[in-house]
């Protein structure tokens, strides 16, 4: 290597964990600046290893590259500056593979390079060359004894600077490691009943009878509403909408904390094996990455459950360590229907295991006619009474045959008091637009004293409707049964000033 192009330029520096002295074969320039180095005892090289760059071979041994800019100032030309090196190369010995400084086509390079520890040097040199304009490239070699030199030299003149990113391979033996393998290894059996539970279950909570829990978890919260509407998940989102149905029922809501250890797939895996051993039918099940982001989130986010899960299901995102499920079963009462996430928001801390059991079954009904006594004894006491027989359709003002029990209770009390007026006023919950809601609670209390006045013969003057619609809530619009208690028809007492 007597060629000022193979002389060994020796430079100490420390990547990757060696510190070594560099030997390369193609020095950078004395006038540029060195973006990036990385030096292997031992890789993998892929070159182009023909003319028409349509295929390439793989070189296995000592790695040294580097990324080197030259200011424009400096006056290189890419092009010029390949082909010195293309001459000192041959003039070397060294057989050129592959050579382009003009058209180049870019992706060729790119797709050779553009993967693994490569990438981190040649980044800096095609990363704004997309197009085929101001670069050029080539591939060389050289046999020498039982050794291969290979070269791969990129030159990109963006922005009239010159971007060189340079690879050297010299191949040798593969080094010996001296790593052992212990032949007589065995794997030990799984065994989570050994663990500990390390605190105890906070107060007032319970265990559901459908599940066992897992080994050394305890409850942090747990509770249950008797009868509720929940949002069963039943498709992965896309879109930014959620597949899910509407399932009513008596609702219990599990939260556990369950050794770190065990990790969340372990226990995803072992509720799942379980409740498909017992007859469930899993409806939906996803990893974090298929779930995405917020999935849970967003499907609670406007629900009561949000409040009752004690996991931070917004910070559950694609690449979180999560899974999820939801299944369900027929039994002859009904059906039973199960959501599960188990979730570990930082390694160190313990797995997060939130269950929701929702045992369907259709709400009784109770008789919630007021009779026409009751009428008179409520309103002498506080100049209204508050009814609930009163049904109407669905977002309509359409009165339902159900209600004719009430509305003959009203009649009677009128006809038992004929001093009597009242003001009919609708009221609605929250949900929905002031206006929308306000419009509707009209619509339902001039409804009601149509009915009264056409069917059962009540002077008109006797009833003044009247809609105030959500402004006046007897609960919290927080549940499905305090919004029902906001869904009334209120009899107020116009006159006498008393009764």
């Amino acid at each position: 290597m007597k060629n000022l192009w193979l002389f060994a330029f020796l430079l100490t520096i420390s990547c990757h964990g060696f510190a070594t002295e560099v030997k390369y074969i193609i020095p950078p320039h004395e006038q540029g600046e060195i973006e990036n180095q990385i030096y292997f005892e031992y890789a993998p090289m892929d070159i182009l290893d023909n003319a028409s760059g349509e295929s390439m071979q793989t070189l296995l041994g000592t790695y040294h590259s580097y990324n080197q800019t030259i200011d424009g100032d400096v006056g290189i030309h890419y092009a010029a500056w390949l082909q010195e090196a293309k001459s000192k190369l041959t003039a070397a010995g060294y057989q050129i593979l592959f050579y382009c400084d003009k058209d180049c086509e870019a992706w060729k390079y790119k797709e050779m390079t553009d993967k693994g520890f490569r990438k981190e040097v040649n980044q800096y040199a095609y990363c704004c060359s997309s197009s085929n304009k101001d670069i050029a490239y080539l591939t060389a070699t050289k046999q020498q004894a039982e050794q291969t030199y290979a070269i791969s030299l990129f030159a990109n003149g963006k922005d009239d600077d010159l971007h060189i990113a340079y690879e050297q391979l010299v191949t040798r033996d593969e080094p010996t490691s001296h790593v052992s393998v212990d032949q007589g290894f065995k794997i030990e059996p799984l065994d989570f009943s050994s663990f500990e539970v390390p605190e105890p279950d906070e107060e007032n909570t319970a265990d559901h009878p459908l599940l066992s829990r897992f080994p050394g978890s305890y409850l942090v919260a747990s509770s249950r509403s008797d009868f509720e509407l929940y949002p069963l998940i039943t498709g992965i989102m896309k879109d930014d909408k959620i597949p899910n149905k509407m399932v009513e029922g008596k609702v219990t809501t599990l939260n556990y904390r369950i050794d770190k250890q065990v990790g969340t797939y372990a226990t995803h895996k072992n509720y799942l094996n379980a409740l498909q051993a017992a007859g469930f039918t899993v409806i939906t099940e996803c990893p974090a990455k298929t779930c995405g982001n917020e999935l849970l989130w967003h499907n609670y986010s406007d629900t009561v459950f949000k409040s009752r899960h004690h996991t931070n299901f917004q910070n559950l995102k694609s690449r979180s360590n999560y899974y999820f499920f939801t299944a369900e079963k027929s039994t002859p009462e009904g059906k039973i229907y199960l959501s599960m996430v188990s979730a570990q928001p930082f390694n160190t801390h313990p797995v997060e295991l939130v269950v929701d059991i929702i045992e369907e079954k259709s709400i009784s009904q109770a008789n919630l006619n007021i009779n026409s006594d009751s009428l008179s004894k409520a309103i002498a006491a506080q100049g209204k009474v508050a009814l609930y027989g009163i049904e109407f359709d669905f977002d309509q003002h359409t009165i339902k045959p159900s209600s004719t029990q009430q509305l003959t209770e009203i009649a009677n009390f009128l006809n038992e008091k004929p001093e009597v007026a009242l003001y009919v006023v609708g009221h609605t919950d929250n949900r929905g637009s002031y206006e929308y809601n306000q419009d509707l609670a009209e619509k339902r209390a001039t409804e009601v004293v149509n009915t009264l006045v056409s069917q059962f013969k009540i002077a008109a003057s006797r009833l003044q409707p009247v809609g105030v619609g959500p402004v006046a809530p007897k609960a919290a619009n927080d549940t499905d049964g305090s919004r029902q208690q906001n869904r009334r028809v209120e009899l107020v007492l116009k006159a006498p000033l008393f009764l």
